[in-house]
């Protein structure tokens, strides 16, 4: 009777357990979390490259004119034009470059020719007639008062091109083609033009 009872009390025990481990992801599973993560990072990043590149590539070829130093057209340097103060100036490429008065109304592109002033104005006038669909005026021309020789051409009220060398037998040029906003009225900035053509060195 005393051992039948012992070994039922003895069955009847629980097994000892100890505490519970939590569960650990196994070194696949999270190995694949972290390729996730990075790939979202490398999204996120690549987003805000994409927005934010453009202005920064934009601001490092512009900036404000001094008035003073002079922007140089084209690698030997050999021609320049010191930009009126204030004015936005764009590179545009080695040789040529963009400026604008600080109110956007003018534009003008400033580039260097190999050919004498009349050469290069003749080169240049008829393509910008066609695109705007106007008749060009009469040839002018002039000594500025930085003592160089300019001939330029009304295309439209709004749009002169000019050609500025040494002397009217120089064998090299700057052309500057200039543009005013329709809104505004041209003869306001006809000052401006000469001083742009005056900061011109061939």
């Amino acid at each position: 009777m005393g051992g039948g009872a012992k070994a039922s009390m003895t069955d009847a025990a629980p097994a000892a357990t100890g505490p519970a481990r939590p569960l650990r992801p196994s070194p696949g599973w999270a190995m694949g979390v972290a390729i996730v993560g990075a790939l979202l990072v490398a999204a996120v990043v690549a987003v805000g490259a994409l927005i934010a590149v453009p202005p920064s590539v934009a601001n490092l070829a512009s900036s404000t004119s001094d008035g003073v130093a002079a922007e140089p057209l084209g690698a030997d340097a050999g021609a320049a034009v010191v930009v009126p103060a204030g004015w936005i100036v764009v590179r545009e490429s080695e040789e040529e470059i963009l400026v604008r008065t600080p109110d956007a109304a003018l534009e003008a592109r400033v580039r260097p020719a190999s050919v004498p002033a009349e050469e290069a104005l003749a080169a240049a006038v008829p393509g910008i007639a066609d695109e705007i669909g106007a008749a060009p005026g009469a040839e002018r021309r002039e000594i500025l008062a930085s003592g160089t020789f300019a001939v330029h051409v009304d295309v439209d009220p709004s749009v002169t091109v000019a050609a500025v060398a040494a002397s009217a037998e120089a064998r090299e040029s700057v052309v500057v083609e200039t543009r005013i906003r329709d809104d505004v009225d041209p003869a306001r900035y006809r000052a401006a033009l000469a001083q742009l053509l005056d900061g011109v060195r061939p």
